[in-house]
Protein backbone atom coordinates (compact mmCIF):
# COMPACT_ATOMS: atom_id res chain seq x y z
CA UNK A 1 0.00 0.00 0.00
CA UNK A 2 1.50 3.49 -0.92
CA UNK A 3 2.14 6.01 1.81
CA UNK A 4 -0.74 8.30 0.07
CA UNK A 5 -3.10 5.41 0.51
CA UNK A 6 -2.12 4.85 4.35
CA UNK A 7 -2.56 8.50 4.79
CA UNK A 8 -5.66 9.06 3.25
CA UNK A 9 -7.45 5.40 4.96
CA UNK A 10 -5.62 6.75 8.79
CA UNK A 11 -7.48 10.35 8.14
CA UNK A 12 -10.20 8.25 7.15
CA UNK A 13 -10.55 5.77 10.27
CA UNK A 14 -9.71 9.36 12.12
CA UNK A 15 -12.25 11.38 11.00
CA UNK A 16 -14.79 8.17 12.05
CA UNK A 17 -13.25 8.18 15.32
CA UNK A 18 -13.83 11.18 16.09
CA UNK A 19 -17.50 11.30 14.55
CA UNK A 20 -18.41 8.42 16.65
CA UNK A 21 -16.60 10.12 19.95
CA UNK A 22 -18.87 13.33 19.07
CA UNK A 23 -21.89 11.45 18.43
CA UNK A 24 -21.26 9.46 21.86
CA UNK A 25 -20.14 12.47 23.89
CA UNK A 26 -23.84 14.23 22.13
CA UNK A 27 -25.90 11.54 23.12
CA UNK A 28 -24.03 10.71 26.70
CA UNK A 29 -24.96 15.17 27.29
CA UNK A 30 -28.42 14.73 26.11
CA UNK A 31 -29.55 12.74 29.43
CA UNK A 32 -27.90 15.33 31.75
CA UNK A 33 -30.45 16.96 33.75
CA UNK A 34 -28.06 19.92 36.23
CA UNK A 35 -30.41 20.20 39.24
CA UNK A 36 -31.07 23.75 39.83
CA UNK A 37 -29.21 25.86 43.03
CA UNK A 38 -32.80 26.73 44.38
CA UNK A 39 -33.72 23.64 46.98
CA UNK A 40 -37.11 24.47 45.89
CA UNK A 41 -37.99 22.11 42.39
CA UNK A 42 -41.42 21.77 40.55
CA UNK A 43 -40.79 20.39 36.33
CA UNK A 44 -44.70 18.98 36.06
CA UNK A 45 -43.04 18.23 32.32
CA UNK A 46 -39.91 16.09 33.03
CA UNK A 47 -40.19 13.67 30.12
CA UNK A 48 -38.68 15.86 27.77
CA UNK A 49 -35.73 15.97 29.58
CA UNK A 50 -35.25 12.38 29.31
CA UNK A 51 -34.17 10.04 26.22
CA UNK A 52 -35.98 6.51 24.76
CA UNK A 53 -35.01 3.63 24.02
CA UNK A 54 -37.80 1.04 22.42
CA UNK A 55 -36.79 -2.62 23.03
CA UNK A 56 -39.44 -4.48 20.28
CA UNK A 57 -38.34 -7.82 21.75
CA UNK A 58 -38.42 -6.62 25.37
CA UNK A 59 -35.18 -8.73 26.49
CA UNK A 60 -32.45 -6.17 26.73
CA UNK A 61 -30.67 -6.92 30.36
CA UNK A 62 -29.87 -3.60 31.80
CA UNK A 63 -26.32 -3.84 30.65
CA UNK A 64 -27.10 -4.03 27.32
CA UNK A 65 -29.38 -1.16 28.18
CA UNK A 66 -26.64 0.76 29.54
CA UNK A 67 -24.66 0.52 26.44
CA UNK A 68 -27.01 1.06 23.91
CA UNK A 69 -27.97 4.23 22.15
CA UNK A 70 -30.86 6.06 23.32
CA UNK A 71 -33.01 8.70 21.20
CA UNK A 72 -33.78 12.15 22.22
CA UNK A 73 -36.76 12.42 24.16
CA UNK A 74 -39.81 14.80 23.71
CA UNK A 75 -43.31 15.05 24.91
CA UNK A 76 -44.91 13.76 22.20
CA UNK A 77 -42.23 10.64 21.78
CA UNK A 78 -43.03 10.21 25.65
CA UNK A 79 -46.52 9.49 24.88
CA UNK A 80 -46.36 6.43 23.29
CA UNK A 81 -49.50 4.50 23.41
CA UNK A 82 -50.19 0.73 22.87
CA UNK A 83 -47.23 -1.13 22.20
CA UNK A 84 -45.91 -4.48 22.66
CA UNK A 85 -42.47 -3.07 23.06
CA UNK A 86 -40.84 -2.59 26.56
CA UNK A 87 -39.96 1.09 26.51
CA UNK A 88 -36.94 2.35 28.38
CA UNK A 89 -36.33 6.13 29.31
CA UNK A 90 -33.12 7.16 30.77
CA UNK A 91 -31.55 10.47 32.97
CA UNK A 92 -28.52 11.42 34.34
CA UNK A 93 -29.17 14.43 37.55
CA UNK A 94 -26.29 16.60 37.78
CA UNK A 95 -25.47 18.02 41.56
CA UNK A 96 -22.79 20.61 41.60
CA UNK A 97 -24.19 22.31 45.02
CA UNK A 98 -22.02 21.21 47.90
CA UNK A 99 -24.53 19.01 49.90
CA UNK A 100 -26.92 15.98 48.59
CA UNK A 101 -30.00 16.77 47.01
CA UNK A 102 -33.28 14.74 47.58
CA UNK A 103 -35.88 14.64 44.54
CA UNK A 104 -38.96 12.91 43.43
CA UNK A 105 -39.01 11.71 40.25
CA UNK A 106 -43.05 10.95 39.63
CA UNK A 107 -45.22 8.70 36.87
CA UNK A 108 -48.51 10.50 36.67
CA UNK A 109 -50.09 8.46 34.70
CA UNK A 110 -50.73 5.18 36.83
CA UNK A 111 -51.86 2.62 34.66
CA UNK A 112 -48.67 1.07 33.95
CA UNK A 113 -48.57 -2.79 34.55
CA UNK A 114 -44.50 -2.63 35.19
CA UNK A 115 -42.19 0.00 36.20
CA UNK A 116 -38.57 -0.94 36.97
CA UNK A 117 -36.63 1.82 38.07
CA UNK A 118 -32.40 1.17 38.41
CA UNK A 119 -30.40 4.31 40.28
CA UNK A 120 -26.50 3.23 39.52
CA UNK A 121 -24.76 4.08 42.73
CA UNK A 122 -21.29 3.29 40.99
CA UNK A 123 -19.38 0.69 38.48
CA UNK A 124 -22.07 -2.49 38.18
CA UNK A 125 -23.86 -1.25 41.49
CA UNK A 126 -27.20 -0.01 40.97
CA UNK A 127 -30.31 0.12 43.39
CA UNK A 128 -33.68 -0.96 42.16
CA UNK A 129 -37.40 0.10 42.22
CA UNK A 130 -39.73 -3.15 41.41
CA UNK A 131 -43.47 -1.44 41.11
CA UNK A 132 -46.46 -1.41 38.58
CA UNK A 133 -49.97 -1.75 38.86
CA UNK A 134 -49.68 -5.71 38.09
CA UNK A 135 -47.79 -6.24 41.11
CA UNK A 136 -48.63 -5.64 45.23
CA UNK A 137 -49.88 -1.97 45.96
CA UNK A 138 -47.37 -2.61 49.30
CA UNK A 139 -44.11 -2.68 46.84
CA UNK A 140 -44.16 1.14 45.99
CA UNK A 141 -41.46 3.21 47.70
CA UNK A 142 -44.27 5.65 48.45
CA UNK A 143 -47.67 4.94 49.00
CA UNK A 144 -49.45 7.01 46.45
CA UNK A 145 -51.94 5.83 43.60
CA UNK A 146 -48.93 7.34 41.24
CA UNK A 147 -45.45 5.70 41.29
CA UNK A 148 -43.18 8.20 43.53
CA UNK A 149 -39.74 7.45 43.19
CA UNK A 150 -36.89 9.44 45.56
CA UNK A 151 -33.67 9.71 43.74
CA UNK A 152 -30.58 11.26 45.92
CA UNK A 153 -28.15 12.55 43.86
CA UNK A 154 -24.68 13.22 46.00
CA UNK A 155 -22.81 16.28 46.36
CA UNK A 156 -20.84 17.19 43.55
CA UNK A 157 -21.69 14.57 41.86
CA UNK A 158 -24.36 12.59 39.20
CA UNK A 159 -27.00 9.69 39.51
CA UNK A 160 -28.33 7.91 36.15
CA UNK A 161 -31.09 6.53 36.40
CA UNK A 162 -32.98 4.15 33.85
CA UNK A 163 -37.09 3.50 33.60
CA UNK A 164 -38.30 -0.09 32.16
CA UNK A 165 -41.67 0.52 31.26
CA UNK A 166 -43.77 -2.52 30.09
CA UNK A 167 -47.69 -3.25 29.80
CA UNK A 168 -50.48 -4.37 28.12
CA UNK A 169 -52.46 -0.68 27.31
CA UNK A 170 -51.10 2.48 26.54
CA UNK A 171 -47.40 3.22 28.01
CA UNK A 172 -47.31 6.60 28.84
CA UNK A 173 -44.14 8.38 29.78
CA UNK A 174 -45.31 10.88 32.38
CA UNK A 175 -42.50 12.14 34.60
CA UNK A 176 -42.63 14.72 36.81
CA UNK A 177 -39.72 15.77 38.96
CA UNK A 178 -40.17 17.59 42.90
CA UNK A 179 -38.45 18.82 45.80
CA UNK A 180 -40.31 17.80 49.39
CA UNK A 181 -42.20 21.07 49.50
CA UNK A 182 -43.23 21.14 46.14
CA UNK A 183 -44.34 17.17 45.99
CA UNK A 184 -46.30 17.60 49.43
CA UNK A 185 -47.78 21.03 47.61
CA UNK A 186 -48.45 18.88 44.60
CA UNK A 187 -50.91 16.45 46.23
CA UNK A 188 -52.29 18.96 48.55
CA UNK A 189 -53.99 20.44 45.55
CA UNK A 190 -54.65 16.90 43.65
CA UNK A 191 -56.70 15.86 47.21
CA UNK A 192 -58.60 19.21 46.97
CA UNK A 193 -59.54 18.81 43.28
CA UNK A 194 -60.52 15.44 43.78
CA UNK A 195 -62.15 15.70 46.79
CA UNK A 196 -64.28 17.96 45.15
CA UNK A 197 -65.14 16.07 42.08
CA UNK A 198 -65.63 12.83 44.10
CA UNK A 199 -67.63 15.38 46.37
CA UNK A 200 -69.57 15.86 43.31
CA UNK A 201 -70.67 12.51 42.68
CA UNK A 202 -72.11 11.69 45.94
CA UNK A 203 -73.96 14.10 46.32
CA UNK A 204 -75.14 13.38 42.82
CA UNK A 205 -75.79 9.87 43.93
CA UNK A 206 -77.38 10.66 47.19
CA UNK A 207 -79.81 13.54 45.13
CA UNK A 208 -80.96 10.46 42.38
CA UNK A 209 -81.53 8.31 45.18
CA UNK A 210 -83.47 10.27 47.25
CA UNK A 211 -85.80 11.13 44.39
CA UNK A 212 -85.91 7.99 43.14
CA UNK A 213 -87.29 6.98 46.77
CA UNK A 214 -89.87 9.83 46.06
CA UNK A 215 -91.02 9.65 42.84
CA UNK A 216 -90.79 6.51 41.81
CA UNK A 217 -89.46 6.75 38.44
CA UNK A 218 -86.92 4.23 37.07
CA UNK A 219 -85.19 6.85 34.74
CA UNK A 220 -83.54 8.33 38.46
CA UNK A 221 -82.25 4.46 39.20
CA UNK A 222 -80.68 4.36 35.93
CA UNK A 223 -78.76 7.90 36.41
CA UNK A 224 -77.87 6.56 40.12
CA UNK A 225 -76.20 3.40 38.49
CA UNK A 226 -74.91 5.54 35.60
CA UNK A 227 -73.19 8.03 38.42
CA UNK A 228 -72.34 5.45 40.44
CA UNK A 229 -70.28 3.23 38.05
CA UNK A 230 -68.50 5.81 36.41
CA UNK A 231 -67.37 7.38 39.33
CA UNK A 232 -65.60 3.85 40.53
CA UNK A 233 -64.53 3.57 37.24
CA UNK A 234 -62.88 7.22 37.40
CA UNK A 235 -61.79 6.04 40.92
CA UNK A 236 -60.15 2.97 39.20
CA UNK A 237 -58.76 5.33 36.15
CA UNK A 238 -57.01 7.30 38.89
CA UNK A 239 -54.99 4.59 40.69
CA UNK A 240 -57.50 5.24 44.24
CA UNK A 241 -59.07 2.60 44.32
CA UNK A 242 -55.90 0.14 43.61
CA UNK A 243 -54.57 2.65 46.64
CA UNK A 244 -57.44 1.96 49.13
CA UNK A 245 -59.83 -0.60 47.88
CA UNK A 246 -57.80 -3.76 46.59
CA UNK A 247 -54.23 -3.16 46.88
CA UNK A 248 -53.28 -6.95 47.21
CA UNK A 249 -55.37 -7.87 44.07
CA UNK A 250 -53.89 -6.15 40.89
CA UNK A 251 -55.46 -8.68 38.66
CA UNK A 252 -58.86 -7.69 39.70
CA UNK A 253 -57.56 -4.09 39.45
CA UNK A 254 -56.90 -4.50 35.75
CA UNK A 255 -59.87 -6.15 35.01
CA UNK A 256 -62.55 -4.18 36.74
CA UNK A 257 -60.82 -1.08 34.73
CA UNK A 258 -62.54 -3.01 31.76
CA UNK A 259 -65.53 -4.08 33.65
CA UNK A 260 -66.29 -0.83 35.21
CA UNK A 261 -66.99 1.01 31.69
CA UNK A 262 -68.58 -1.50 30.30
CA UNK A 263 -71.28 -1.54 33.00
CA UNK A 264 -71.27 2.60 33.38
CA UNK A 265 -71.77 2.46 28.93
CA UNK A 266 -74.73 0.06 29.53
CA UNK A 267 -76.13 1.92 32.37
CA UNK A 268 -75.85 5.29 30.24
CA UNK A 269 -77.67 3.97 27.79
CA UNK A 270 -80.52 2.81 30.02
CA UNK A 271 -80.73 5.98 31.34
CA UNK A 272 -80.47 7.55 27.84
CA UNK A 273 -83.58 5.45 26.10
CA UNK A 274 -85.35 6.14 29.43
CA UNK A 275 -85.22 9.71 29.96
CA UNK A 276 -85.82 10.40 26.14
CA UNK A 277 -88.66 7.99 26.05
CA UNK A 278 -86.66 6.30 23.38
CA UNK A 279 -88.96 3.73 22.67
CA UNK A 280 -91.66 5.75 21.70
CA UNK A 281 -89.94 8.76 20.08
CA UNK A 282 -87.29 7.07 18.37
CA UNK A 283 -88.15 3.41 17.90
CA UNK A 284 -84.80 2.67 15.73
CA UNK A 285 -82.66 4.38 17.66
CA UNK A 286 -83.85 2.92 20.68
CA UNK A 287 -82.84 -0.83 18.96
CA UNK A 288 -79.56 0.24 18.11
CA UNK A 289 -79.30 1.83 21.53
CA UNK A 290 -80.01 -2.27 22.91
CA UNK A 291 -77.89 -3.26 20.43
CA UNK A 292 -74.50 -2.14 22.01
CA UNK A 293 -75.63 -2.40 25.39
CA UNK A 294 -75.62 -6.35 24.22
CA UNK A 295 -71.93 -5.38 23.13
CA UNK A 296 -70.96 -3.89 25.64
CA UNK A 297 -72.62 -6.82 28.08
CA UNK A 298 -70.56 -9.36 25.95
CA UNK A 299 -67.33 -7.27 26.36
CA UNK A 300 -68.24 -7.04 30.27
CA UNK A 301 -68.07 -11.24 30.68
CA UNK A 302 -65.21 -11.62 28.27
CA UNK A 303 -63.51 -8.96 30.74
CA UNK A 304 -62.18 -11.70 32.97
CA UNK A 305 -60.88 -14.48 30.14
CA UNK A 306 -59.66 -11.83 27.21
CA UNK A 307 -55.90 -10.15 27.90
CA UNK A 308 -56.27 -6.82 28.97
CA UNK A 309 -53.99 -6.05 25.61
CA UNK A 310 -56.71 -7.71 23.50
CA UNK A 311 -59.63 -6.43 24.84
CA UNK A 312 -58.88 -2.60 25.53
CA UNK A 313 -59.27 -1.24 22.49
CA UNK A 314 -62.53 -2.82 21.45
CA UNK A 315 -63.19 -1.13 24.92
CA UNK A 316 -62.38 1.89 24.13
CA UNK A 317 -63.61 2.24 20.68
CA UNK A 318 -67.42 0.86 21.97
CA UNK A 319 -67.22 3.82 24.64
CA UNK A 320 -66.39 6.38 21.56
CA UNK A 321 -69.32 5.15 19.62
CA UNK A 322 -71.60 5.08 22.53
CA UNK A 323 -71.17 8.50 23.48
CA UNK A 324 -71.07 9.69 19.71
CA UNK A 325 -74.52 7.58 19.45
CA UNK A 326 -76.12 9.06 22.40
CA UNK A 327 -75.27 12.56 21.32
CA UNK A 328 -76.81 11.86 18.17
CA UNK A 329 -80.20 10.02 19.88
CA UNK A 330 -80.10 13.31 22.12
CA UNK A 331 -80.33 15.21 18.58
CA UNK A 332 -83.18 13.38 17.01
CA UNK A 333 -85.14 13.50 20.12
CA UNK A 334 -84.51 17.49 21.07
CA UNK A 335 -85.78 17.85 16.96
CA UNK A 336 -89.14 15.81 17.82
CA UNK A 337 -89.45 18.27 20.93
CA UNK A 338 -88.08 16.22 24.03
CA UNK A 339 -87.28 18.68 26.43
CA UNK A 340 -85.33 17.30 28.56
CA UNK A 341 -82.86 16.32 25.12
CA UNK A 342 -81.84 19.64 25.38
CA UNK A 343 -79.62 19.86 28.69
CA UNK A 344 -78.94 15.77 27.47
CA UNK A 345 -77.32 16.77 24.11
CA UNK A 346 -75.02 19.73 25.83
CA UNK A 347 -73.71 17.01 28.95
CA UNK A 348 -72.87 14.17 25.87
CA UNK A 349 -71.26 17.26 24.06
CA UNK A 350 -69.37 17.77 27.32
CA UNK A 351 -68.42 14.30 27.96
CA UNK A 352 -67.47 13.69 24.17
CA UNK A 353 -65.07 16.49 24.08
CA UNK A 354 -63.50 15.03 27.33
CA UNK A 355 -63.53 11.54 26.05
CA UNK A 356 -61.99 12.38 22.23
CA UNK A 357 -58.99 14.95 24.17
CA UNK A 358 -58.33 11.91 26.52
CA UNK A 359 -58.61 8.58 24.03
CA UNK A 360 -55.95 10.64 21.40
CA UNK A 361 -53.71 11.12 24.49
CA UNK A 362 -54.28 7.59 25.35
CA UNK A 363 -53.49 6.79 21.98
CA UNK A 364 -50.10 9.01 21.66
CA UNK A 365 -51.84 11.58 18.91
CA UNK A 366 -52.08 14.55 22.07
CA UNK A 367 -48.95 14.72 24.42
CA UNK A 368 -49.45 13.93 28.07
CA UNK A 369 -50.59 17.65 29.79
CA UNK A 370 -53.21 18.16 32.50
CA UNK A 371 -55.76 18.76 30.42
CA UNK A 372 -55.41 15.90 28.00
CA UNK A 373 -54.93 13.57 31.13
CA UNK A 374 -57.94 14.91 33.12
CA UNK A 375 -60.13 15.78 30.00
CA UNK A 376 -62.13 12.64 30.37
CA UNK A 377 -62.68 12.98 34.08
CA UNK A 378 -63.62 17.38 33.65
CA UNK A 379 -65.70 15.77 30.72
CA UNK A 380 -67.51 13.55 32.72
CA UNK A 381 -68.34 15.59 35.79
CA UNK A 382 -69.86 18.54 33.38
CA UNK A 383 -71.55 15.66 32.20
CA UNK A 384 -73.13 14.44 35.06
CA UNK A 385 -74.18 17.84 36.64
CA UNK A 386 -76.02 18.50 33.10
CA UNK A 387 -77.59 15.22 32.98
CA UNK A 388 -79.40 16.04 36.69
CA UNK A 389 -80.48 19.16 34.76
CA UNK A 390 -82.31 17.04 32.65
CA UNK A 391 -83.96 14.78 35.35
CA UNK A 392 -85.01 18.21 37.21
CA UNK A 393 -86.11 18.46 33.68
CA UNK A 394 -88.34 14.97 33.65
CA UNK A 395 -89.36 15.92 37.29
CA UNK A 396 -90.92 18.71 35.67
CA UNK A 397 -92.48 17.12 33.22
CA UNK A 398 -93.56 14.29 35.77
CA UNK A 399 -95.23 17.32 37.58
CA UNK A 400 -97.01 18.13 34.78
CA UNK A 401 -98.26 14.76 33.95
CA UNK A 402 -99.60 14.65 37.90
CA UNK A 403 -101.46 17.86 36.83
CA UNK A 404 -102.75 16.78 33.42
CA UNK A 405 -105.43 14.88 32.59
CA UNK A 406 -104.56 12.10 30.45
CA UNK A 407 -107.65 11.98 27.82
CA UNK A 408 -108.10 15.82 27.28
CA UNK A 409 -104.61 17.05 28.24
CA UNK A 410 -106.31 19.44 30.13
CA UNK A 411 -105.85 20.51 33.63
CA UNK A 412 -106.90 17.66 35.73
CA UNK A 413 -108.83 17.63 39.24
CA UNK A 414 -105.68 18.40 41.12
CA UNK A 415 -104.16 21.38 39.01
CA UNK A 416 -108.09 23.05 40.08
CA UNK A 417 -107.80 22.41 43.52
CA UNK A 418 -104.36 24.21 43.44
CA UNK A 419 -104.90 27.12 40.97
CA UNK A 420 -108.67 28.37 42.04
CA UNK A 421 -106.94 29.90 45.44
CA UNK A 422 -104.00 30.88 44.34
CA UNK A 423 -106.09 33.31 41.75
CA UNK A 424 -108.49 33.72 44.51
CA UNK A 425 -106.15 35.29 46.82
CA UNK A 426 -103.93 36.94 44.09
CA UNK A 427 -107.17 38.83 42.52
CA UNK A 428 -108.33 39.66 46.39
CA UNK A 429 -104.96 41.31 47.23
CA UNK A 430 -104.84 43.07 43.78
CA UNK A 431 -108.67 44.25 43.85
CA UNK A 432 -108.83 42.63 40.06
CA UNK A 433 -111.89 40.94 38.43
CA UNK A 434 -112.13 36.88 38.82
CA UNK A 435 -114.61 34.62 36.91
CA UNK A 436 -115.42 30.95 36.87
CA UNK A 437 -117.09 28.91 34.90
CA UNK A 438 -118.20 25.24 35.44
CA UNK A 439 -120.09 23.52 32.48
CA UNK A 440 -120.70 19.75 31.55
CA UNK A 441 -122.03 17.91 29.01
CA UNK A 442 -125.91 17.84 28.59
CA UNK A 443 -127.80 13.86 29.12
CA UNK A 444 -123.86 12.34 28.87
CA UNK A 445 -124.87 9.06 30.60
CA UNK A 446 -127.53 8.67 27.61
CA UNK A 447 -124.98 9.21 24.95
CA UNK A 448 -122.21 7.36 26.31
CA UNK A 449 -125.47 4.21 26.29
CA UNK A 450 -126.60 5.00 23.17
CA UNK A 451 -122.83 5.28 21.60
CA UNK A 452 -120.68 3.64 23.77
CA UNK A 453 -117.50 4.83 25.55
CA UNK A 454 -115.55 5.52 22.90
CA UNK A 455 -117.84 7.74 21.29
CA UNK A 456 -118.46 9.15 24.75
CA UNK A 457 -114.52 9.67 24.71
CA UNK A 458 -114.53 11.47 21.56
CA UNK A 459 -117.74 14.02 22.66
CA UNK A 460 -115.50 14.56 26.18
CA UNK A 461 -112.31 15.54 23.21
CA UNK A 462 -114.66 17.59 21.25
CA UNK A 463 -115.18 19.67 24.48
CA UNK A 464 -111.78 19.88 25.34
CA UNK A 465 -110.78 21.34 22.12
CA UNK A 466 -113.11 23.89 22.05
CA UNK A 467 -111.85 24.86 25.57
CA UNK A 468 -108.54 25.09 24.01
CA UNK A 469 -109.59 27.46 21.65
CA UNK A 470 -111.46 29.28 23.85
CA UNK A 471 -109.03 29.83 26.65
CA UNK A 472 -105.37 31.19 26.70
CA UNK A 473 -103.24 31.92 29.55
CA UNK A 474 -103.86 33.05 32.03
CA UNK A 475 -107.03 30.99 31.67
CA UNK A 476 -106.81 27.47 33.46
CA UNK A 477 -109.29 24.67 31.52
CA UNK A 478 -109.23 21.51 33.58
CA UNK A 479 -111.58 18.57 33.34
CA UNK A 480 -113.02 18.31 36.87
CA UNK A 481 -114.29 14.78 36.81
CA UNK A 482 -116.23 12.66 33.92
CA UNK A 483 -118.01 15.19 31.70
CA UNK A 484 -117.83 18.10 34.03
CA UNK A 485 -114.91 21.05 33.21
CA UNK A 486 -113.83 24.16 34.90
CA UNK A 487 -112.24 27.40 33.33
CA UNK A 488 -110.57 29.74 35.65
CA UNK A 489 -110.83 33.31 34.36
CA UNK A 490 -108.57 35.88 36.05
CA UNK A 491 -108.59 39.18 35.01
CA UNK A 492 -112.03 38.50 33.46
CA UNK A 493 -115.41 40.67 35.21
CA UNK A 494 -119.19 39.37 34.80
CA UNK A 495 -120.20 40.77 31.44
CA UNK A 496 -116.88 39.57 29.23
CA UNK A 497 -117.16 36.14 31.48
CA UNK A 498 -121.05 36.23 30.10
CA UNK A 499 -119.66 36.67 26.48
CA UNK A 500 -117.16 33.96 26.62
CA UNK A 501 -119.48 31.59 28.01
CA UNK A 502 -121.67 31.89 24.85
CA UNK A 503 -119.31 31.56 22.63
CA UNK A 504 -117.75 28.46 24.65
CA UNK A 505 -121.64 27.23 24.16
CA UNK A 506 -122.14 27.85 20.55
CA UNK A 507 -118.55 25.98 19.44
CA UNK A 508 -119.63 22.70 21.17
CA UNK A 509 -122.99 22.91 19.98
CA UNK A 510 -121.24 23.04 16.35
CA UNK A 511 -118.76 20.96 16.67
CA UNK A 512 -120.49 17.54 16.02
CA UNK A 513 -123.60 16.63 14.20
CA UNK A 514 -126.65 14.24 13.50
CA UNK A 515 -127.20 11.67 16.57
CA UNK A 516 -123.62 12.63 17.59
CA UNK A 517 -124.53 15.92 18.38
CA UNK A 518 -123.64 17.31 22.12
CA UNK A 519 -124.26 20.43 23.83
CA UNK A 520 -123.19 21.92 27.27
CA UNK A 521 -125.16 23.62 29.95
CA UNK A 522 -122.64 26.75 31.68
CA UNK A 523 -122.74 28.21 34.96
CA UNK A 524 -120.31 30.77 35.96
CA UNK A 525 -119.62 33.33 39.35
CA UNK A 526 -117.80 36.35 39.55
CA UNK A 527 -115.61 37.52 42.38
CA UNK A 528 -116.70 41.14 41.89
CA UNK A 529 -120.67 40.06 41.88
CA UNK A 530 -120.75 38.12 45.00
CA UNK A 531 -119.45 38.37 49.06
CA UNK A 532 -117.12 35.03 48.74
CA UNK A 533 -115.24 34.36 51.91
CA UNK A 534 -112.80 32.17 49.88
CA UNK A 535 -112.52 30.38 46.42
CA UNK A 536 -114.51 27.25 47.64
CA UNK A 537 -117.31 29.74 47.80
CA UNK A 538 -116.78 30.85 44.38
CA UNK A 539 -117.16 27.35 43.42
CA UNK A 540 -120.01 26.49 45.07
CA UNK A 541 -121.49 29.51 43.47
CA UNK A 542 -120.83 28.70 40.08
CA UNK A 543 -121.72 25.10 40.12
CA UNK A 544 -125.31 25.99 41.54
CA UNK A 545 -125.10 28.36 38.55
CA UNK A 546 -124.77 25.59 36.58
CA UNK A 547 -127.54 23.17 38.71
CA UNK A 548 -130.13 25.65 37.50
CA UNK A 549 -128.76 25.47 33.82
CA UNK A 550 -129.85 22.41 33.60
CA UNK A 551 -133.29 22.93 35.33
CA UNK A 552 -133.55 25.78 33.56
CA UNK A 553 -133.34 23.17 30.02
CA UNK A 554 -129.33 22.61 29.63
CA UNK A 555 -127.70 24.10 26.82
CA UNK A 556 -127.66 27.61 28.30
CA UNK A 557 -125.73 29.98 30.27
CA UNK A 558 -126.61 30.71 33.72
CA UNK A 559 -124.80 33.82 35.94
CA UNK A 560 -124.84 32.68 39.59
CA UNK A 561 -125.46 36.99 40.42
CA UNK A 562 -128.95 36.28 37.65
CA UNK A 563 -130.64 33.97 40.15
CA UNK A 564 -133.20 34.78 42.55
CA UNK A 565 -132.07 34.60 46.57
CA UNK A 566 -134.75 31.64 47.54
CA UNK A 567 -133.48 29.79 44.21
CA UNK A 568 -129.52 29.63 45.48
CA UNK A 569 -129.98 26.37 47.33
CA UNK A 570 -127.04 23.96 47.24
CA UNK A 571 -126.47 22.21 43.92
CA UNK A 572 -128.04 18.40 44.25
CA UNK A 573 -126.21 15.56 42.77
CA UNK A 574 -126.47 15.29 38.40
CA UNK A 575 -126.05 11.93 38.02
CA UNK A 576 -129.59 11.33 37.33
CA UNK A 577 -130.07 14.51 35.54
CA UNK A 578 -126.82 14.90 33.81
Amino acid sequence: MSPLRVAVFAGRLLLALLLSVSAHAADAGSTVFELPAAERIYLEEFSRHVDLLEDPQGKLSLDRVVHSSFAPGSLKAANIGFTSSVWWARVTFRNSGPREREIFLRQTYPLIDYLDVYEQLGPEQWRSHETGDRRPFAARDIAHRDFVFPIHVPAQGERVVYLRYQSQGPIDISLSLFSSPELLESLSREQLAYGIYYGCVIMLLVWSSLVFIAVRDRAFLAYFAYVGTFGLYMLIHNGLAYQYLWPESPRWGNTSLVAFINIALFAGLQFSRMILRAKEVTPRLDLAARGLQAVAAALLLAAPFVPYSAIIAPVAGLVLIGVIFMLVMGTAAMLLGSRPARFYVIAWSSFLCGSVVFLLKTFGVLPHTFFTQNGWQIGSLLEMILLSMTLSTRMNELQHQSRTDPLTLLGNRRLFDDKLPQEFALAREEQKPLSLLVLDVDHFKGYNDRHGHARGDQAIKAVANALRKFGRKPFVACRYGGEEFTVILPGIDCSTASVMSERLRRTVEETLHGDLAITISVGYACLSRGDFENAEKLFEAADSALYRAKQEGRNCVVAFHDRAPEAQEPPVQRAATS
